[in-house]
């Protein structure tokens, strides 16, 4: 794995056609149902991200191994919503299980998904800190009913339990409780489970799954909004041009989307063509912006290095639980754009504001600007743009990208927008 990677602006105007990750969100849910439902049939499109080739790893080796009087260790590495799934399928497949992962991972709390287990029979213990991995699971057969759970630090509390529902003898009657995050992505979920034949509703606070196991019909993954966020970045940062997103959809599930809307702030306008979303600079920045993120906190890393990069003033919301992700995100983000003194201070618990420097440095190949990555894909990739403005940055650990997206570092060899060394 590269070290570090040194990028320089080139002479190539950014024009060309890029391939995003087909979503993780989407194929990590897919492969969970697939495995609830006892399918065989190919997902199409499945993406390529390790965390989707773990979840794929795992789920083969408790399939293989379930019968083992030993208990199975799952190591889930640093996915935080792969440790959340097989929670709940390895809480109701017979067998012996130790649930484990990085040391990251074991800081990322999973407490509210372990008790609303246990209210259903589950048998879990924890094998070192209180609510915290890793778990030992002895798993077996649960027959549904009615739990509550509290999804203020992930909605994947609530999407891990759904998920396994459609095949409980009773079904579920879930009642989430706490701040209500992310709920895009349970919607996308009840949206997945639903083109399997699962009849799910949802009523303010409160999901209804019938006990109507999935039926096993084609799936399509789609193009991961997510990762266009950095184009649309890239886009913004950039002088001019225009893109074309492969095979992406304005009228997508993912609540992600909401990046094309966003991103008009920053002068990048987007346009449905058969083949994909155009994006194209048009229209001025604006001096200041302000957006709850409560339901979309993976972009915050694009829009806060693109206000970084075009000196606007914003104020961030609803960020909370990022201390959670792959990193404590948050603190990455201040860290790094320190470099650049551009600061990056907290108002109150969940708020931010950037406030930018409006004559950033310009760095050059023999002392570029060094970023760490943190070892997360998301603050990797939100740097990189960011050459086009300060002229030579140095990502140190820049291969956590596969993490979500293996094939950014090519397309931007793609595009010649950046040089890379």
């Amino acid at each position: 794995m590269a070290k570090v990677k040194i990028l320089t602006p080139g002479n190539s105007p950014l024009k060309g056609r890029i391939q995003l990750s087909t979503s993780k969100s989407e194929s990590n849910r897919a492969l969970m149902i697939r495995a609830y439902g006892g399918f065989d049939r190919l997902i199409t499109q499945l993406s390529d991200a390790e965390d989707t080739s773990l979840l794929r790893t795992n789920l083969k080796m408790i399939e293989e191994c379930s019968q083992s009087a030993i208990p199975l260790v799952i190591d889930c590495g640093n996915a935080g919503t792969v440790f959340r799934f097989l929670l709940t399928y390895l809480a109701t497949t017979s067998g012996k299980w130790m649930l484990t992962g990085s040391g990251r991972m074991k800081e990322r709390p999973v407490g509210e998904l372990v008790d609303s287990l246990r209210s259903l029979g589950a048998e879990i213990s924890y094998a070192d800190n209180e609510g915290y991995p890793p778990l030992r699971i002895h798993g077996k057969v649960l027959d549904g009913g009615h739990a509550t759970v509290d999804i203020s630090r992930s909605s994947q509390f609530a999407t891990s339990l759904v998920l396994a529902a459609p095949q409980w003898e009773k079904g579920l009657v879930l009642q989430l409780q706490g701040d209500k995050r992310s709920l895009p992505y349970i919607e996308m979920t009840l949206s997945m489970m639903r083109h399997f034949g699962a009849v799910v509703n949802q009523h303010n606070e409160k999901i209804t799954v019938e006990p109507v196991p999935y039926k096993n019909v084609s799936l399509r993954i789609h193009p991961d909004w997510s990762a266009a966020s950095y184009w649309y970045e890239m886009m913004a940062l950039s002088k001019g041009g225009e893109l074309i997103l492969e095979h992406l959809n304005l009228e997508s599930i993912q609540g992600d989307k909401v990046i094309a809307k966003l991103f008009e702030q920053f002068g990048v306008q987007s346009h449905q063509e058969p083949d994909g979303v155009r994006i194209f600079k048009q229209g001025e920045p604006v001096k200041e912006f302000e957006y709850d993120l409560r339901h979309h906190p993976d972009v915050l890393p694009a829009l806060a290095v693109s206000c970084a990069g075009l000196g606007i003033t914003a104020k961030f919301t609803g960020l909370d639980n990022l201390v959670h992700k792959e990193s404590n995100r948050l603190l990455a983000l201040k860290t790094e754009l320190m470099k650049l003194e551009v600061l990056f201070e907290e108002l109150e618990k969940g708020s931010y504001i950037l406030k930018p420097n409006k004559k950033l440095a310009v760095f050059d190949i023999s002392k570029p600007l060094s970023i760490n990555c943190w070892a997360d894909h998301r603050i990797a990739m939100a740097f990189a743009p960011l050459a086009l403005k300060v002229g030579a940055i140095q990502l140190n650990e820049p291969d956590v990208v596969a993490k979500s997206y293996p094939a950014f570092w090519s397309m931007i060899k793609k595009t010649g927008v950046l040089l890379q060394s």
